[in-house]
């Protein structure tokens, strides 16, 4: 009896592992041809008691490796650009930027999933799959995120993120006018202040 109960608890390990290891696959067949995409964005920030702290919108495009716009248009203007090396965050309303260098942990947040290595899905994140969207559990204790779920369209384009952080807040992200593969300039990447511009540098 103990010899079965063994058993039956290793062959819920593999089929565990196993399933684990098609989601990562799977998911890592959806991102592998989208070398750039581009689109728009409606997001949604959720407290822990369910109430909606902010809603905005916006444009995005990303661009393999690690290359990322994300601008804000409504309600509060802000840009975030990287080039995969170095992350600028521009408030024009505060006329202030944040420069900081992309490390390891930078390369984790959400957006920059949908641009960055395929390969290195499996090394950083534990994958499931249910109802054919992706849950991304981050194996880093101090990953930028807790959890995080991707949804795809008929067309295996991205459709939406919700992502959880560790202070019980959610953020809803559907995407809309997803484009695959579009032409993106570099320019797109990189970032110059305006003249009269607060900068700083988080190094």
């Amino acid at each position: 009896m103990k010899k079965f109960l063994r058993n039956s608890l290793l062959a819920l390990g593999m089929v565990s592992a196993g399933a684990l290891a098609d989601a990562t696959d799977d998911l890592s067949r959806l991102l592998q041809p989208l070398g750039s995409i581009s689109g728009k964005f409606h997001q949604t920030l959720i407290d822990e008691r369910g109430e909606v702290l902010q809603k905005s919108s916006g444009t995005f495009s990303v661009q393999r490796p690690g290359k990322l716009r994300w601008e804000t248009g409504e309600p509060f203007p802000q840009l975030l650009v990287t080039n995969n090396r170095k992350l600028w965050l521009y408030d024009p309303d505060l006329e202030q930027v944040t420069i900081r260098p992309v490390d390891n942990r930078l390369k984790e947040t959400p957006a920059l999933l949908l641009g960055g290595k395929v390969g290195e899905i499996r090394s950083s994140f534990d994958v499931s799959t249910k109802n054919g969207s992706y849950q991304l559990s981050p194996k880093r204790a101090d990953a930028p995120f807790k959890a995080m779920e991707i949804r795809f369209s008929d067309r295996g384009l991205p459709s939406g993120m919700t992502v959880r952080d560790g202070m019980g807040q959610t953020t809803k992200i559907k995407f809309s006018k997803v484009k695959a593969n579009p032409k993106l300039s570099n320019a797109l990447f990189n970032f110059k202040p305006p003249a009269g511009t607060d900068i700083i540098r988080d190094e």
